[in-house]
């Protein structure tokens, strides 16, 4: 029993606890609406790239996929190869294309971090870059960028690879930067890599929140890679010289 000089005050703090919880809630769900009424997207044209199957200088060869992997991407535009230059040289290349409706878009998910590792190659890092801005008709495109290596391959492979949803190449969501597994992992690469996931689980959720998924968009995935027999920053030029020739920006998705 309370005290007559202390009286109990618990009931009378009830309505006022339930009227704060409220407020809050009221604040978090109009603030929330109200956040993304005002992420304004500007305008958009939409931006696909032709991936060519004949290249100067090139040889190429068709790598089938199997039935199942064509039943898994959902799709029949496959393109799926190695181009060899007049040294033997190698680029392997990798072309999806999913037509409005078609597919459930999950497919854009099965990355280098997800396929490659369940053939049994392992992320290595050689500081290099995690993205890699490309241009095309002069829009600025991130392309991942990961070294994987394979134990009964003797030369790790450096792969870039993009996504885009009805034309947008910003709007994929990717997952975070590979944990680094090649070695002892210092304290300072350990908080760059933290840093990095936060800040890209942060850019996937303010996109998604922008710009939801929508299953019946246009899509379309992109991977090409090549051994690392030099340092990081040759492979990328080199690639990135590759990526200018094999790819050509267009406007909305071919049919077919």
């Amino acid at each position: 029993m309370a005290s007559p000089a202390h009286p109990d005050l618990s009931r009378a703090r009830v309505p006022y606890s339930i009227f704060i919880t409220l407020a809050l809630f009221g604040v978090s769900v109009f603030g929330t609406s109200f956040w993304i009424r005002t992420q304004t997207r500007p305008p958009h044209d939409p931006l696909f790239l032709t991936a060519h199957h004949q290249l100067p200088g090139y040889q190429f060869q068709e790598v089938p996929l199997g039935a199942h992997v064509a039943e898994t991407l959902a799709t029949t535009h496959l393109f799926n190869g190695h181009f060899f230059d007049s040294h033997s040289n190698r680029v392997s290349v990798f072309e999806a294309q999913w037509q409005a409706g078609q597919g459930n878009g999950g497919s854009l998910g099965h990355t280098p971090e997800i396929c490659w590792v369940g053939q049994g190659f392992r992320t290595v890092r050689f500081n290099e870059p995690s993205e890699v801005f490309l241009n095309f008709a002069g829009r600025r495109i991130s392309f991942q960028c990961r070294v994987l290596r394979h134990p009964q391959l003797p030369t790790p492979e450096i792969t870039l690879w993009a996504a885009c949803v009805d034309g947008r190449w910003d709007d994929v969501l990717v997952g975070p930067p590979p944990n680094l597994n090649d070695g002892a992992v210092t304290v300072g690469a350990y908080i760059q890599e933290v840093g990095r996931t936060l800040t890209t689980r942060w850019a996937s959720v303010c996109r998604l929140v922008q710009n939801p998924f929508h299953v019946g968009a246009r899509k379309q995935f992109i991977r090409f890679s090549m051994p690392l027999n030099t340092g990081w920053e040759p492979a990328i030029t080199e690639l990135e010289r590759f990526a200018q020739q094999w790819l050509e920006p267009q406007g909305p998705l071919s049919k077919g």
